[in-house]
């Protein structure tokens, strides 16, 4: 591959951050997984171009972080990838564009959002990262095409020493950032799966609920957001995942990160979980809250089953990784 090939990524977030953000508190799935979507272009001899808000334009692990005023947008792109907005691509020359699409977007939000004249203008191939979300999308929103590309984990989750014959504390974790359907969740946590074994503990992302001493009484804690480095830790220290699930569900990232850790993870499915939860080899997918009670207890109780559970995992947590992404973005867009 020649050395001239250039791809350009457009951030809609409204954020200033470059690569030297990956290991702070505030980035979260999309803009961490376009870093590291990014880099592995890099390594593959391309040139980068990443647009942020950023004050200070730099390269970082040779990604060249620009704002929507630089110089750098007059150049020739061979791909341009904007995340979830087509307006994004004015006034941008490139070969091909390509839409990365962080929701499952309905004909109502696509016109509300005023995506439809820039969509036919520019004509973008939209990049789901799942089936669930790939089905949801109706041929009037994705005109010139659309693929189905995942995202995946950071190396330092996959290079990350798992010790499958570590049993944890009995502590469940929450760790979305959002509230997904985690009212339900505690409704169920208080009143089947506590009351059965008061040794348990749940960990929940804070600011999410108001939290109140009828959370504390149940054993339901808020934990501290951290970095990745210390996610990793508290991962390790769970002995599941709980997570229903959510409609506008395309790729929880958090949920591939427990599963790369070995920990196990129990859900409805609702949304894309239902694609990575292998019911009975990385986890359980309940019909109701009796199951998800039972499915619970069942992993916190039972320390041959976690054991099962965790070697499952750790045989195939290296399968899948960004070069291999970043090689299927190759394939599709610049070759």
């Amino acid at each position: 591959m020649q050395n001239n090939k250039k791809i350009l990524i457009l951030d809609n977030s409204g954020q200033s951050f470059t690569g030297n953000d990956l290991e702070g508190e505030f980035l979260r799935g999309t803009e961490t997984s376009l870093i590291l979507l990014a880099e592995e272009f890099v390594k593959k001899k391309i040139d980068v171009f990443f647009v942020t808000n950023t004050q200070k334009e730099e390269k970082v692990r040779g990604v060249n972080y620009i704002n929507f005023n630089s110089d750098a947008l007059k150049k020739k792109f061979n791909l341009a990838i904007a995340v979830s907005n087509a307006n994004l691509f004015k006034n941008i020359s490139s070969r091909k564009k390509a839409i990365f699409s962080v929701s499952n977007q309905t004909l109502e939000k696509f016109i509300r959002k005023k995506q439809f004249l820039s969509t036919y203008i520019y004509k973008p191939v939209i990049v789901t990262l799942c089936n669930y979300q790939y089905e949801l999308r109706s041929k009037i929103t994705s005109p010139y095409g659309k693929i189905i590309i995942p995202i995946t984990v950071d190396k330092m989750f996959l290079n990350e020493k798992v010790d499958i014959n570590k049993i944890p504390s009995k502590n469940a974790i929450y760790n979305i950032r959002s509230n997904r359907n985690l009212d339900e969740l505690i409704e169920i946590w208080i009143k089947y799966i506590y009351p059965k074994n008061k040794n348990l503990r749940f960990n929940i992302t804070p600011n999410l609920i108001n939290y109140s001493d009828l959370h504390k009484e149940n054993n339901i804690f808020l934990r501290k957001i951290g970095n990745r480095r210390q996610m990793i830790e508290e991962l390790k220290e769970s002995r599941v995942l709980l997570y229903l699930g959510h409609k506008s569900d395309i790729f929880t990232l958090t949920v591939e990160e427990a599963i790369r850790l070995c920990v196990p993870v129990v859900t409805y499915g609702t949304g894309s979980i239902k694609e990575r939860v292998q019911h009975g080899f990385n986890g359980f997918i309940a019909k109701n809250s009796k199951e998800f009670t039972n499915y619970t207890l069942d992993i916190m109780n039972d320390d041959k089953l976690l054991k099962e559970l965790k070697e499952n995992m750790y045989k195939s947590r290296l399968r899948h990784d960004w070069s291999k992404i970043a090689d299927t973005w190759i394939k599709n867009f610049i070759e």
